[in-house]
């Protein structure tokens, strides 16, 4: 396997799709919004404290299952259901439109990776 090329995204005002609403979820949707990222999450069940970043306006929040067309007008993706078969479609949707995608906790459906948070 070639080396890998480490990078640093400016995400501030940049459109961040996030699948999945659990607490490791909910860690990746904190450092997004750290970075500035305008966070977006579709997941059919919600935890608390992805359900409180919602309520306070602070995340857009869609709760159903994720859908083909999901990742159109995201600068970034990431999916942290703990559901390989649904990190794989989103990994897939992501690679169709050339987002990098990354998958908590599962290697094999991503195109980059972050450090543990």
């Amino acid at each position: 396997m070639p080396e890998m090329y480490p990078i640093f995204l400016r995400l501030e005002k940049r459109p961040v799709l996030v699948v999945g609403a659990g607490v490791v979820a909910a860690r990746k949707i904190d450092a997004l919004l750290a970075a500035g990222a305008e966070v977006y999450v579709i997941a059919p069940e919600v935890s608390p404290e992805v359900a409180a970043l919602a309520e306070q306006g602070k995340v857009s929040l869609e709760q159903r299952p994720f859908r083909r067309n999901d990742c159109d007008g995201a600068f970034l993706v990431i999916a942290a259901t703990g559901d390989g078969a649904v990190n794989r479609a989103v990994r897939d949707e992501a690679e169709r439109l050339g987002l990098l995608v990354n998958s908590v906790d599962d290697p094999a459906n991503c195109n980059f990776y972050v450090p543990a948070q």
